[in-house]
């Protein structure tokens, strides 16, 4: 059971609803979607739709100096800021898939800058070229922030070796109940490994759990706080697991394709807005409707109502999403949305104010959560399927 958040916060929450109702941006209509403007557009990736997947870095000082990183399937991962401008590109050659990344990982160490650290923001890039998982450190200090570096001697020695080649997808968690973190893994033949990190002078990772999930596995979110795992079957929908390794294959289908909510295949990004009264909302991209690429929404809580369906304005064929409820400066003060805009070649990310999508669907906005903070204890963790 979650705990109910002080009374105190209730009003700034409903307060910051109502921003969102007066919020810049037309809001046009498609299909009965609302249609709804980004406000800046990354540069593109080297070739074709090689775009694909997005973690939202937030300073932890300065916030619209946070950054948005993404891999490049045929070249490596890119840093942009919030302009859209590109900052570093690295790994070059390597086809890198899905990632992700959580705050204060045990790593002892230095940045470039000569900053010691004991904790770092690390970001998981799954690494198809090597079949492995490889790992990064964020530095705050860089000049510009949000630039990142191996966690070990240059991308072998930042790379944790899989036991099957090829993976596809995946995302992180971070265990409420033992403070441990993990990154689980999707590959094509719908199977899903839970690989435990361990980090100290390096990262290491032991696979503890797998899953037969069914058809084509890529796209996954985990929810620290409730210990939920929701991962995409492109073909058949989104189902909810517990992410905690000893919750074994227990599941419930939160949303199917072809349903009235508008889900459409293949089932591709999904992301969480979090609010630190437990709630928050579940938002997944249907990306084989082409130009009518759209987003649905679900409530983070209980069972996952439906809460509506979007678009983003000009954005085609949306495969890797991100989404943050921390307000980043000036151009993002309700949140951010990043999603994958593959058309026209080469392809690149649209950035959305979250109050855009917030206010035609009546969602609520609360800018107090903070995402370096640890998930309580076990008291707040959820058995599997529940």
């Amino acid at each position: 059971m979650r705990r109910s958040a002080p009374r105190s916060r209730r009003p700034r929450a409903i307060a910051l609803a109502f921003l969102a109702a007066a919020a810049v941006g037309a809001v046009a209509c498609s299909r009965s979607f609302p249609d709804v403007p980004s406000s800046a557009i990354t540069g593109t990736c080297r070739s074709g739709d090689s775009c694909d997947d997005t973690a939202i870095w937030v300073h932890p000082s300065a916030p619209e100096r946070s950054v948005v990183i993404g891999d490049d399937k045929h070249d490596g991962v890119i840093v942009w800021s919030l302009r859209g401008d590109e900052l570093q590109r690295l790994d070059a050659g390597k086809a890198m898939n899905n990632l992700d990344l959580r705050y204060g990982f045990p790593l002892e160490g230095r940045f470039a800058t000569g900053q010691p650290h004991a904790t770092v923001a690390l970001v998981g890039v799954v690494n198809e070229s090597d079949g492995g998982l490889t790992f990064y450190k964020v530095d705050p200090d860089s000049a510009p922030p949000g630039r990142l570096e191996h966690v070990g001697e240059g991308l072998a020695g930042s790379t944790v070796a899989l036991d099957a080649p090829e993976p596809y997808g995946g995302c992180f968690y971070r265990s409420a109940a033992t403070g441990r973190y993990h990154f689980f893994v999707t590959w094509k033949d719908g199977t899903l490994s839970q690989v435990e990190l361990t980090g100290g002078r390096q990262v290491t990772g032991r696979v503890v759990r797998r899953l037969v999930v069914g058809g084509q596995l890529e796209a996954c979110v985990a929810d620290d706080v409730s210990a939920d795992l929701y991962v995409g079957e492109e073909k058949l929908g989104i189902w909810r697991y517990g992410a905690e390794p000893g919750d074994g294959d227990a599941r419930r289908l939160v949303d199917r394709v072809g349903s009235g909510t508008g889900l459409v295949a293949d089932v591709e990004g999904l992301g969480l807005y979090s609010r630190s009264d437990g709630g928050g909302y579940l938002i997944a991209a249907g990306q084989s409707s082409g130009a009518d690429t759209r987003f649905a929404v679900y409530d983070r809580s209980g069972n996952n109502a439906w809460r509506g369906t979007f678009r983003v304005r000009g954005t085609d064929s949306t495969d890797g999403l991100d989404v943050t409820n921390v307000a980043l400066g000036p151009r993002f003060p309700h949140g951010l949305l990043v999603v994958h805009d593959a058309r026209p070649a080469p392809s690149r990310h649209r950035l959305v104010p979250f109050e855009r999508v917030a206010r035609p669907l009546g969602l609520v906005l609360d800018t107090t959560w903070d995402p370096r903070r640890p998930p309580k204890d076990g008291s707040s963790v959820r058995r599997p399927g529940g």
